[in-house]
This record gives C-alpha cells, sequence and structure tokens, in this order.
C-alpha cells in the first residue's frame, strides 16, 4: 500500500514538473497559476520527503540507499 502511494506521489510530482516548465515556457502562463503549480509541487515534495524519513530515519546515508 505505500509503496503504491509512494508510487502515486512521483507520478503526481512529475506531472507537475511537466505543467510547471510549459507553462513558464509559453509564457502566456497566469502568473499565479504558474505559482500554484509550484506550490503544489513543493507539497507533494515535501509529503515524499516527510514519509521517506518516517520509513528510512533522518541519517542521509540512510536515505541514500533507500532511494
Amino acid at each position: 500500500m505505500s509503496e503504491r502511494l509512494f508510487t502515486l506521489l512521483r507520478e503526481e510530482r512529475k506531472r507537475l514538473e511537466t505543467a510547471i516548465a510549459k507553462a513558464e515556457e509559453s509564457g502566456s502562463a497566469d502568473p499565479s497559476e504558474v505559482k500554484r503549480l509550484k506550490m503544489l509541487h513543493r507539497i507533494v515534495n515535501e509529503q515524499i520527503c516527510s514519509w521517506m524519513r518516517d520509513l528510512y530515519g533522518k541519517d542521509p546515508e540512510e536515505l541514500m540507499l533507500a532511494a
């Protein structure tokens, strides 16, 4: 179950990264929309990091091995 959630969050992070890149590249995107996408990306990334710390501990070497 937790691996499926990690997979979903990673997919969402990639989707947001693509959306941010497209919005910034086009130049016609509303700046508030780009900001919203960046905030969502940050939230998803923080959740992934938080779960990894909970599962693998706070030691950077352990996290590197887990990744």
